[in-house]
């Protein structure tokens, strides 16, 4: 016979918070300062939340954190009844005619040098039209992006143009360039890179991307890849051990470059731009503050024309 659960009360949202931010601080260890309490104030409120509930959340011991079937489902559930609570919260807010709560925006990592990229901008512009509401900025992949958005644990992101889920709508904003590079250490380094042949890069041992959006590059080399990162400062590292060829996006490359410990190869051939764009719901579903900061985003960055999103292939001469 199934038991349905009581009423929740403010001790169990308050567990339930507690819950959340361990999940996504990875461990009770990393959630003390974000929370505020001790350790074992943190496992007194996770056992009685477990008992609560009368299901086992997480496993905890030597060999680290994580979550149980349970747990994960839980936790799933816990992000939409947040959201649901700050969704409430917000648009009861828009009625009395002032904008409140928490929004969480995502965006991938390695954008902040970009001088296409106004996104300081827009924060600026979206605080001064709404005040009281709480920005949060995840840095996740591109991979990671489109779950999130869909289990909403985020409302708007900003992220490389790719296929998404038919929900959510894309919006270019700027873009970006990208360009291959070896490190210092690479027996390309010293080459005469502008009569370098293609084909020569071709048979490098190169590092990809570990997640969909990068799937294209492989088509300019003749070999599986041999190494991986989710990130750029992931490749970076690659790169920069003179071990593996990459691509990465140039402002973000340009530190490495003026030291000496990088160099592009064959730029002329194999530097491309991809568009960077808002991923959102239909405006229909979105919260007022998530409209108003899509707004404020748009606002702040010119159209982009004419941008060539397919990475070069070996059809080149």
């Amino acid at each position: 016979m199934s038991v349905t659960l009581p009423p929740l009360s403010d001790v169990d949202f308050r567990q339930l918070r507690i819950f959340r931010t361990i999940v996504e601080s990875n461990g009770f260890t990393a959630a003390q300062d974000e929370l505020g309490i001790s350790r074992s104030t943190i496992s007194t409120q996770m056992s009685a939340l477990e008992t609560r509930l009368g299901v086992k959340l997480c496993r905890r011991g030597r060999s680290g954190f994580s979550l149980t079937e349970h747990g994960q489902k839980i936790y799933s559930e816990v992000i939409k009844l947040f959201a649901a609570a700050d969704s409430f919260r917000a648009e009861v807010g828009a009625i009395r005619g002032n904008m409140v709560g928490e929004l969480r925006i995502g965006v991938v990592d390695a954008m902040v040098e970009n001088p296409n990229c106004k996104l300081d901008r827009a924060i600026a512009l979206f605080h001064e039209r709404a005040p009281g509401v709480h920005p949060t900025f995840v840095v996740v992949s591109p991979n990671q992006i489109e779950n999130a958005l869909l289990s909403r644990q985020m409302e708007i992101a900003v992220m490389p143009n790719q296929p998404m889920n038919a929900a959510v709508q894309m919006q270019q904003l700027f873009h970006e360039e990208q360009t291959m590079y070896c490190g210092k250490e690479h027996p390309l380094f010293e080459s005469a890179h502008e009569k370098m042949p293609i084909e020569h890069l071709a048979e490098q041992k190169y590092a990809r991307r570990g997640y969909s959006v990068a799937l294209a590059f492989q088509s300019l080399f003749k070999h599986p890849p041999s190494a991986t990162a989710y990130d750029m400062e992931g490749l970076a590292y690659l790169i920069r051990s003179g071990k593996f060829v990459s691509f990465l996006p140039t402002h973000f490359a340009r530190q490495w470059v003026e030291r000496g410990e990088m160099r592009a190869l064959r730029p002329d051939l194999l530097s491309f731009k991809i568009g960077m764009c808002v991923a959102n719901f239909p405006q229909s579903v979105m919260s007022r503050m998530a409209r108003v900061f899509r707004e404020c985003l748009i606002e702040v960055h010119p159209t982009v024309t004419a941008i060539k999103t397919v990475p070069p292939t070996l059809d080149k001469k």
